[in-house]
């Protein structure tokens, strides 16, 4: 008994000295701080595919929906200049950057607002965006999520995916120029 006695005291020192700076609210934080927190959560982006396109107007992009709001800035980038594009241009397959001010949502899916959609039309782009449009067309997935962003290497685009249907994680390797594609080493 006087073991856990001493064992409670020396907690309660413990915690009576620790660091109180660490649980200091964010609105006791100074104001610059609190600036400087708020500009890293703003000014993100993330690139990958767009492995679906909902009715509710959201485009899944690697592991976060981004709801597209109707003044969102859409253009096609060919690595060497931009032109202007529109919302209906939007496809599942397409390679995109996407321009959004964070933080995410933390569900998962993650979840954000698009505020620029770069579609990435260079002909390496598009030479992946065709091969991973063969794979989810082949297999007839209506729900994909890229775990992280893809791998490319040589002629082969590589990635981990959730299969939201089944909730399973599998990897994909497709071959760029065949579109055949191995899934879980198979």
């Amino acid at each position: 008994m006087k073991k856990l006695s001493i064992l409670m005291a020396s907690l309660l020192f413990l915690a009576a000295c620790s660091d109180d700076k660490a649980a200091e609210p964010a609105a006791d934080k100074p104001k610059e701080q609190q600036a400087a927190t708020a500009e890293q959560q703003q000014e993100m982006s993330e690139e990958g595919f767009i492995t679906q396109v909902t009715q509710e107007n959201q485009i899944l992009v690697n592991n976060i929906y981004f709801t597209i709001p109707k003044d969102v800035k859409v253009q096609f980038d060919n690595g060497t200049e931009t032109t202007e594009g529109v919302i209906s241009d939007i496809r599942t397959g397409m390679k995109v950057s996407i321009d959004y001010n964070g933080p995410l949502g933390e569900t998962f899916p993650m979840e954000g607002e698009a505020q620029t959609v770069s579609i990435l039309n260079d002909e390496e782009s598009a030479e992946q965006s065709e091969a991973l449009v063969a794979y989810i067309e082949g297999e007839q997935l209506s729900s994909l999520v890229i775990l992280g962003q893809p791998i490319v290497r040589d002629n082969e685009i590589g990635f981990l995916f959730n299969n939201m249907i089944d909730g399973e994680m599998t990897e994909v390797r497709i071959n760029m120029d065949t579109h055949e594609y191995t899934v879980g080493g198979k």
